[in-house]
């Protein structure tokens, strides 16, 4: 039988993703100002400056540019890192931490939904 573990879901443009709960350091709320500000750059959270970057840096998946989105991106993850600095991405919205199993096709169904499971790039966590 496969093992379950712990996962963070999160939404971007409506697709909705997976990433391990062992990579996330964080996640908080935060609501970007009405001003043309973009999406990604530099987030100082409680004194902690966190680099945004976009998930096709992070994970290699491709998604609608979060600049077009119907829903603004209010939520930060932050990865897990042995680097000096925090790296982190927006989404529209977090779900769990929950338990599951990834199944044949990289994917996770919780409750009614199903997300496809990421995974970050090589040079993104080391």
């Amino acid at each position: 039988m496969l093992e379950q573990q712990q996962w963070l879901g999160f939404e971007i443009n409506q697709r909705k993703l997976a990433l391990p709960l062992s990579a996330v350091a964080s996640a908080f709320y935060s609501v970007l100002l009405k001003t043309p500000a973009k999406p990604f750059g530099l987030e100082v959270h409680e004194g902690v400056p966190v680099f945004l970057l976009s998930p096709a840096e992070l994970f290699g998946v491709e998604l609608k540019t979060l600049e077009n989105e119907s829903e603004p991106s209010s939520w930060v993850i932050v990865l897990k890192s042995n680097e000096d600095a925090d790296i982190g991405f927006r989404v529209q919205k977090t779900i769990g931490p929950f338990h599951a199993v990834i199944n044949l096709e990289n994917q996770i169904h919780y409750l009614d939904q199903v997300l496809d499971v990421v995974s970050l790039l090589e040079n993104t966590h080391d």
